[in-house]
């Protein structure tokens, strides 16, 4: 099974643009999620974090 990589070049190169645009689709959201999940467990594991600290 080939990787994202040399399946995303493979696509762009037979013009198909359908995947291409769904492999960006998958690691955009991919990346979202990760990030998201990163800041959550950044803010329970670090104390000096806190809800309100932007606040004025």
């Amino acid at each position: 099974m080939p990787t994202l990589g040399p399946l995303m070049l493979q696509a762009l190169e037979k013009q198909d643009m359908v995947l291409a645009g769904d492999i960006l689709l998958i690691m955009g959201g991919l990346t979202i999620i990760g990030t998201l999940i990163s800041d959550i467990l950044l803010r329970l594991i670090d104390p000096r974090i806190r809800a309100g600290a932007l606040k004025g």
